[in-house]
This record gives C-alpha cells, sequence and structure tokens, in this order.
C-alpha cells in the first residue's frame, strides 16, 4: 500500500516539473508582453477568450485566427488589467490559425523580441502562458523541440516535448534566450501528450492585399482591415471595396484611406471621386450636396499641392471634373463643375507637360461641347503618336462624322484603325468598332462588305451570338442576293427566338423572292399564330396568292392589312 501512495506522489510531481522548475531570469519581464483576448460578436455578446501577445512596442500583436472568426470587435487586456481595443486585422492564415492584429494602446507596450534563427531538434522551448496575478511566474511549460517540420517559404512548424495546460493555446513559445518563435497549438490527435508552435515569424510575416476584400478569411471578421503597405495595392483593394459598402460606409473607409496615407495625392484624389459621383448617396438636400463638391473642391486641390508631378494631378483634376460634367447637367452652372473649368485645368496640365493623353482629354471636352471639328483634330494628334489607341481612332471617327461635308469612306478608314488597335485576331474590344463600321457599309450600300464584318464579329465572340446578330446578318445577306445564305441566318434566329414573329415573317419575304409561295404561306402562318394582327404578315400573304393566281383571296388578304394599318397594302390592291 505504501509503495502505490509512493508512485501516486511521484507521478503527481513528475507531471507538474515544468511548473516547479525555476523559472529563467528574463521571464519575469517577458510575461508582461502575454495578454487576455476577448473577442464579441455584433451584438456585443463574448464570441471567445484567448490568448496573444505583444512583437512590438507600438500594440502589434498575435494570436489565433480562431478567436476571431465572426468576431466584431476585441479587445485586450494586460497583466495590470489594462484593456486596450483590437484596432484593425493586419493579416490572418486561417489553415494555420493565426493572426496579426493592431492593438490601440495610448504608449508603449512590454514586448517579445522575434527569434532571429529557426531552432533545431533537442533546443530548449519555454511556454510563457497569461498570468494575471502579480508577482513572479509561478507556472510555464518547458521542454525540448522533439521535432521541425517546413511550414511554408523559410517558416517552420515544431513539436514539443510537453503538453498544454488549459489556457495556454496560442501562448508564446521562446527559446532560451527569451525571444518568441512560435505561438503553442494544442495535439491534433487529443492525446495532449505533446504540442506544436506554428512559427511566429510566420504569423508576423502575414498581409493584407489588394485582393483580399473578397477573401472569407477576412470578410468573416468585423473588425477593421488594414491596407496593403503598398499604396498603390491600397488603391485597388479601395475599388473592389467600394462594390461591398453603402455610399456612407465608403466615405469612412475612404477617410481611413486618406488617414493611412495623408502625404500621397492620389488618396485625396480617389476620395474626391467619391463625393463628386456618390454626393446624392451622401447628402439628401441640395445643401448637403453642395457640401460634397466642396469637400471635393479641397480634396482636388489638396492632391495637386501634395504631387511631385503637378501636371499629372492637374491632368487627374480635370478629367474628374470633366466627367462630373458630361454625367450630370445640373452641373452646367457651376463654375468649379462644367467644362470649362475642366479645360481650364487642362490647359495649366498641358502648359507643364504636352503629352498625348492630355490632348485626348482635350478631345472629349471639345466633343462634349459640340466643337467636332477640334475635337477631331486633338484626336488625330494622338493618332499620330505612340498613345494612339482603339479609342482616339473611334472618337476620331465620331468627330469626323459631326463635321458638315464629312466623307464616309474617311470614317470608315479612321474605324479600320480603331479595329486594328485592336489586335490580330480582333479582340472583344473591336466588337463595337465593328459594329459601327458595319453600319456605314450599309449605308454605302456595300452589302458584302458587311456581311465579311458580321463575319468578323461572329468570329471575335466565336459564334457566342444571339437571334439578332442572325437577323442583322440575315438583312445584309438578303440585300446582297444572297438568298440561301439569308434563310440560314433567320432560321437560326427562329431556333434561338422561336416566339418572335418578326423571324417566320422575314423567313416568308426570302421564300417570295425565291417564288417558293407555299414554303412562304407556311412561314406565315407561323408569324400569324404568334401575332394574330400582324398586318404586315397578311400584306405578304396577298403577295404569295396574287402570284400564285388566287385573286380574291389575295385580295382579302390585302385588305385585312390594309385594315391593320399595312401602308403598303393599299398601293397593292390599286386603289
Amino acid at each position: 500500500m505504501k509503495k502505490i501512495v509512493f508512485l501516486l506522489i511521484w507521478g503527481s510531481l513528475a507531471l507538474n516539473v515544468f511548473a516547479q522548475q525555476k523559472a529563467p531570469k528574463w521571464m519575469e519581464k517577458q510575461k508582461k508582453a502575454v495578454v487576455s483576448i476577448t473577442t464579441y460578436k455584433a451584438d456585443g455578446t463574448t464570441l471567445h477568450n484567448g490568448t496573444g501577445f505583444f512583437i512590438t512596442e507600438d500594440g502589434l500583436l498575435l494570436s489565433a485566427y480562431s478567436l476571431f472568426k465572426g468576431a466584431d470587435k476585441a479587445t485586450v487586456t494586460d497583466t495590470n488589467g489594462k484593456t486596450y481595443p483590437v484596432s484593425r486585422v493586419l493579416g490572418a492564415d486561417e489553415l494555420y490559425d493565426v493572426i496579426k492584429l493592431q492593438v490601440e494602446i495610448p504608449k508603449k507596450v512590454s514586448c517579445l523580441e522575434m527569434a532571429e534563427a529557426p531552432l533545431q531538434v533537442n533546443a530548449p522551448a519555454y511556454l510563457l502562458p497569461f498570468v494575471k496575478e502579480k508577482g513572479k511566474v509561478k507556472s510555464f511549460g518547458n521542454g525540448k523541440v522533439e521535432e521541425v517540420t517546413k511550414l511554408k517559404e523559410t517558416y517552420h512548424y515544431y513539436k514539443l516535448s510537453f503538453p498544454l495546460q488549459v489556457g495556454w493555446t496560442n501562448a508564446p513559445v521562446c527559446n532560451e534566450e527569451g525571444q518568441v518563435f512560435g505561438l503553442a497549438q494544442e495535439d491534433a490527435s487529443g492525446k495532449n501528450a505533446c504540442s506544436y508552435a506554428v512559427s511566429a515569424a510566420y504569423a508576423n510575416s502575414l498581409a493584407i492585399t489588394s485582393t483580399d476584400a473578397f477573401n472569407s478569411t477576412y470578410s468573416t471578421i468585423g473588425i477593421r482591415k488594414a491596407w496593403p503597405t503598398d499604396r498603390e495595392q491600397a488603391k485597388i483593394a479601395t475599388y473592389i471595396i467600394e462594390n461591398t459598402q453603402d455610399a456612407k460606409s465608403f466615405l469612412e473607409t475612404l477617410n481611413d484611406f486618406v488617414a493611412t496615407f495623408p502625404d500621397w495625392w492620389e488618396s485625396y484624389s480617389r476620395r474626391a471621386s467619391h463625393y463628386v459621383f456618390r454626393r446624392s448617396a451622401l447628402a439628401s438636400d441640395a445643401s448637403g450636396q453642395a457640401g460634397c463638391l466642396a469637400k471635393a473642391e479641397a480634396d482636388l486641390k489638396q492632391s495637386i499641392e501634395l504631387s511631385d508631378n503637378k501636371s499629372e494631378a492637374l491632368y487627374n483634376a480635370a478629367q474628374l471634373i470633366y466627367s462630373a460634367a458630361v454625367s450630370d447637367t445640373t452641373l452646367k452652372t457651376n463654375p468649379n463643375w462644367n467644362l470649362e473649368r475642366a479645360q481650364a485645368v487642362l490647359t495649366e496640365a498641358l502648359q507643364a507637360q504636352n503629352i498625348p493623353a492630355y490632348h485626348q482629354l482635350q478631345a472629349d471636352i471639345y466633343f462634349a461641347q459640340g466643337q467636332y471639328e477640334q475635337a477631331y483634330q486633338e484626336y488625330m494628334t494622338v493618332n499620330q503618336s505612340d498613345a494612339a489607341n482603339a479609342n482616339s481612332w473611334y472618337m476620331a471617327s465620331k468627330a469626323k462624322s459631326a463635321v458638315i461635308g464629312f466623307n464616309i469612306g474617311d470614317i470608315i478608314q479612321l474605324l479600320d484603325s480603331a479595329v486594328a488597335c485592336c489586335g490580330n485576331p480582333p479582340s472583344v474590344e473591336a466588337a463595337p468598332y465593328v459594329l459601327e463600321r458595319i453600319d456605314w457599309k450599309l449605308r454605302l450600300m456595300q452589302y458584302k462588305e458587311a456581311v465579311a464584318d458580321y463575319d468578323l464579329y461572329y468570329q471575335i465572340y466565336n459564334g457566342k451570338v444571339d437571334d439578332n446578330f442572325y437577323y442583322y446578318r440575315e438583312q445584309a445577306k438578303f440585300r446582297m442576293d444572297d438568298l440561301d445564305g439569308a434563310l440560314q441566318d433567320i432560321q437560326q434566329a427562329m431556333n434561338i427566338a422561336p416566339q418572335n414573329a418578326m423571324y417566320p415573317a422575314e423567313e416568308a419575304s426570302i421564300y417570295i423572292r425565291q417564288k417558293k409561295y407555299e414554303e412562304a404561306l407556311r412561314s406565315i402562318d407561323k408569324a400569324l399564330a404568334i401575332a394574330p394582327e400582324f398586318a404586315a404578315c397578311y400584306r405578304l400573304r396577298g403577295i404569295c396568292l396574287q402570284r400564285s393566281g388566287k385573286a380574291e383571296e389575295a385580295r382579302s388578304a390585302l385588305l385585312k392589312a390594309k385594315e391593320l394599318g399595312d401602308p403598303a397594302a393599299e398601293k397593292l390592291l390599286g386603289n
């Protein structure tokens, strides 16, 4: 019996030996960097409690992602009982259950120094849990590194020789110098015979990118996310976030964007655009909307003052003013937001730096003002430079077509250049230019050339076209007397949209041209079954019957067409 009692006592001592050993000298100081974390749901109720630790004096914190998933806010409490709010999520990895956060602190906090090198097998390891009570550290974990495996890139995952006690998860694991190398994680097998540590350096390396706005890792956390450190990436992020927020919420986001990059001219320009184009959502009355325009004006002024390239900032301002002016006619009387102001600001930009992009905007302004000859000349200035692009050629064609006495051949040549800018074979960008070119070719009765462009359009979309395409190409083929081709196209349109009465009526017209009157009558019957009062169909029926020698029946059909308002029927009746 005494032997059994002795064994029980010895076993109990063995289980707690790590808590009885003398703590390293550095541990008393380092424990101040460990904090208790409380996360909260949107309704204010507690979600989770856990542990984390500071790694910088300005409040950078590492902890477990799982504590924050679904959280709307969070606080940390240090060993002295002081509580601070978590202000931002800086980076996270749900798979490895790590998160990096910024805590809002009034002054410097105690922090752990990061280990410079990964630990090797058999290296001593010390776990430092959160200890609320004052005085010396009374419990801690210690043992050795049993295994080291690769995590990502130069980072590692460690197996430790000691198990975790309650509340030790996510506590810092340090080397013998007191430098942190990992966050404690439980044995996934549930045996609790050992523990693990995920690289603290890896957790510290986490950063948010411009595409993370839609990443579920971040979207499930309601706490504000940090901006990417690269400001261009941050700007891209604003465009992604914009689609997920209402106007007022996004203004708060842009205010934070400006506060994060206060010395960057583009942050003010980005906010100015929001003030202008979303002012009706930001303010319900005219006074409030005027205030938004005034704030936008102030932001533009600030962007110009901060920019190292004044011409670029002036051009950007001119572009914003122009876009506002052409999208809102009520701004015509606003001297700060009309086309004349856009032109004045752009003139300053051109005086500072004469580049083709500025001439394209100048052309756009002239075009909006109805000064088409001047617009054409400006577009051609762009087209004669290395900056020539599909849109500059296309807009040159639009401006040219608005000048009195234009030549259609010139318009087609300009559109040829627009299409040529879209590659060979042309990309989808060329599609509207091809359609525009078709329209001009049809005006010149160049039906064969128009059909060739329809074929090109078909190739651009890899045959993924709708019934309208087949109808319009059928019309061109009909006019060039390719009746078989026209018939194939209209039948394709009918297959796609069988309830459109226009298509069997068009099929009937082709059959009439081919003198296939019986087939034409069947097509007419299909059209009238869909639209019983389709006047043109009765006229077509009258023509078929007339040419088939059925004069009385033809007259009856034409009278019906006249009754329904078909203007051509009366001529065919001869009275």
